[in-house]
């Protein structure tokens, strides 16, 4: 299970430390309310603020860390089932993950579709257009019926993926190993997936806080926090940066060299 702690070293700002830039950022769309800009209904009506702070928050260039590269080498190894992310950020196909082998519980911009006319896009096609506000009013068209492009990920409002619930509970049910990366686990349902693990399976907690406080942009929006209870005497919580101790397990087990030289790929 993984969070914005493993995207931050990708460039990816603000969704750990949200702060008054944020909030001036905000302010300056006219939003009803702040949480507008991430609610699917108010996306329906003025997709331009959303568009706006995806341009001011997005990267230049998309590179995965070496936490992504951590699960590209579980999966090589045989260790993986799968991976659940909360992101949005599709990092994990650029580090040689698939479809398959990820549940993006929140969507994410690896795909985007037409709103009217429902052709797909790819997340080259997103970029691309997101940064040619100049080419279509700051919004991403449709090259066929012209219409409004959204990126295939779950907005405030809305339900989440099919495949999620789908794979929860076999995924689960076989897990042996559970390792939980750079998430405060505030956000639910998916904070409810550590619950779900059989009793006496180790579950390894890697992030900069303990469990149950959000620290990022949504949590700051909503306050959210959670009573998350990592203290099973199988559980293992180790502070810091995800990079630096999936590095040190890296290290510790020999596969320090395996990890660097995993393959990735990078979009500018």
């Amino acid at each position: 299970m993984s969070g914005a702690g493993i995207s931050t070293a990708a460039g990816i700002p603000d969704f750990r430390s949200p702060s008054a830039g944020l909030y001036f950022k905000l302010k300056k769309y006219n939003l009803p309310y702040p949480e507008a800009v991430f609610d699917g209904g108010y996306f329906k009506q003025n997709p331009l603020p959303f568009y706006s702070l995806c341009r001011e928050m997005y990267p230049s260039k998309l590179t995965p860390t070496t936490t992504h590269k951590f699960f590209t080498l579980l999966r090589d190894k045989g260790l993986l089932r799968r991976v659940y992310t909360q992101n949005i950020d599709a990092l994990e196909f650029l580090a040689g993950l698939t479809e398959e082998e990820v549940i993006e519980a929140h969507g994410s911009f690896q795909k985007s579709y037409c709103t009217k006319c429902d052709k797909t896009y790819n997340l080259e096609w997103l970029k691309r257009e997101m940064f040619a506000p100049e080419t279509n009013e700051g919004v991403p068209k449709c090259d066929v019926c012209k219409s409004v492009v959204r990126p295939d990920i779950v907005l405030f409002g809305e339900g989440l993926p099919n495949n999620f619930h789908k794979k929860m509970s076999p995924d689960f049910a076989a897990c042996d190993l559970l390792i939980v990366l750079g998430t405060s686990l505030a956000v639910s349902p998916f904070n409810t997936l550590v619950a779900k693990t059989k009793p006496g399976v180790p579950r390894v907690y890697i992030n900069k806080t303990a469990p149950g406080k959000a620290s990022g942009v949504v949590g700051w929006l909503l306050s959210l926090s959670a009573d998350i209870d990592f203290s099973r005497n199988e559980d293992l919580f180790l502070q810091g940066y995800c990079d630096d101790i999936v590095t040190e397990i890296c290290d510790s087990a020999g596969w320090g060299e395996e990890l660097v030289n995993i393959p990735i790929e990078s979009m500018e």
